[in-house]
């Protein structure tokens, strides 16, 4: 049939196709963002598009990714790892992902302490004993930029929360947040802050880290690569001479 048609015909009868092909594709994936609500309303994604692998879709919740299958409504866990470059496909995304949300971060918002050649942003807990062993290695260098988000968690540091009002209301901001880190006011009474500013700002700052994916502190990101908890050796690495190797290191997948 479509060799009778003329020429304006059989353009039409294609555009025709296509449309259809397209409004198809958009139905899809809203049945599929329905069927994951379906199957697992606790999961509210930041986004859902189709994966490398046909049929299976990448959903995208804060720093992680899972896939999914809409025939069987399995969710899975793993990496991607394509066949003839051996490489982790999820690590890429992830790590594409990770950029675009250093990209947009609002540094301005930070505690920025230094001007140092390396850049380090960090959220933090006052009262996490590992977000003080990560503080008190990034207070001794000379040789970075820090940005420092306070991330209190009240479920596990009651009195964290008071802390950062406390550091964000101090004079000498860089003092009083190396006192908090070092312990000083773990005993030693402190005054809490009540400007509403503050309040304001630290919401800003738990904001800011739940964008980023934050689920536990101390998250940094240094020189662009994150870095999960007080992982020293990686945190050593990332700011020598030689960071590609390390950088290379952090964005394999875990075994």
């Amino acid at each position: 049939m479509l060799n009778q048609l003329k020429t304006p015909q059989l353009l039409s009868v294609l555009l025709s196709v296509l449309l259809c092909v397209m409004c198809v594709q958009t139905v899809w994936a809203s049945s599929v963002e329905d069927k994951i609500n379906e199957v697992f309303p606790d999961v509210k994604p930041d986004s859902v598009k189709e994966s490398q692998i046909k049929g299976l879709y990448e959903i995208v919740k804060g720093n992680e990714i899972v896939y999914f299958d809409p025939i069987t409504g399995y969710l899975i866990f793993g990496e991607i790892v394509s066949p003839k470059e051996k490489k982790s496909i999820t690590a890429e995304r992830k790590r594409q992902l990770r950029e675009v949300k250093l990209k947009n971060m609002p540094l301005d918002k930070a505690l920025k302490f230094g001007s140092g050649k390396h850049t380090v942003v960090e959220f933090t807990d006052p009262d996490c004993p590992f977000c003080r062993k990560a503080a008190a290695y990034l207070a001794s260098r000379s040789d970075i930029t820090r940005y420092v988000f306070l991330f209190p968690i009240p479920q596990l540091h009651p009195k964290a929360a008071d802390k950062a009002k406390f550091i964000f209301c101090a004079e000498d901001k860089k003092k009083a947040l190396e006192d908090v880190m070092s312990g000083k006011y773990d005993s030693e009474a402190f005054e809490i802050c009540k400007d509403p500013k503050v309040e304001e700002l630290l919401k800003d700052h738990k904001t800011i880290g739940e964008s980023a994916g934050v689920t536990g502190t101390p998250l940094l990101i240094i020189n662009g690569t994150f870095v999960d908890g007080a992982n020293m050796p990686l945190i050593e690495k990332l700011l020598s001479d030689d960071p590609a190797a390390a950088s290379k290191d952090a964005a394999e997948p875990k075994k």
